[in-house]
């Protein structure tokens, strides 16, 4: 459960940057896929439900949050998010260059889905060029390159303050030496 509540706070704080962008960086806001960058982070783990329920919920907060047609991303994360799910259970993500390729085939096929589902339900006249779509995987993946060194250094930082808390067995934290502190 404390998973699922790091994810909504996460997916809170990916709406929030991404509205922020889109009002102040409207160009940035569409070249970088914040809430595809979650759900493939999320889906690392391996767990398929995590992977499926996660991508549906961040599609659905993107087609609000962007102002698309209502599903159209939803669909697309949920299957990245399964996808990378299956993938991550197949092979070792522990490698940050493993991670980065994850990250990086899932923004293709979020790009490839919705550009696809756009053409084929005729919403809109939505014809990006290759490179338009290069762009965003290639930013998409050094932006989550930077998540992942400063999750690292987070996750470092952490065990390093807990180490140094340890307690000796037996004793509780006030009872040190004989004497009450």
């Amino acid at each position: 459960m404390a998973s699922a509540g790091r994810f909504v706070g996460a997916l809170a704080a990916v709406a929030l940057v991404e509205m922020l962008l889109g009002g102040l960086l409207p160009e940035v806001a569409e070249t970088v896929g914040l809430f595809v960058l979650l759900v493939v982070l999320n889906s690392v783990r391996g767990d398929s439900l995590r992977g499926l329920a996660g991508g549906l919920a961040a599609g659905l907060v993107q087609d609000v949050v962007t102002s698309s047609v209502l599903g159209l991303h939803g669909v697309a994360c949920c299957v990245v998010g399964y996808g990378a799910a299956r993938v991550s259970q197949r092979i070792l993500t522990t490698q940050r260059v493993v991670t980065l390729a994850l990250i990086a085939t899932g923004v293709l096929v979020h790009q490839v889905i919705v550009i696809g589902l756009i053409a084929i339900l005729e919403i809109a006249l939505f014809n990006p060029s290759a490179i338009a779509v290069l762009l965003r995987v290639v930013l998409t993946t050094a932006v989550g390159l930077v998540v992942l060194w400063v999750t690292d250094q987070m996750r470092g930082w952490m065990e390093k303050r807990t180490k140094g808390r340890t307690l000796e067995t037996g004793r509780p934290r006030w009872f040190r030496g004989g004497r009450l502190r």
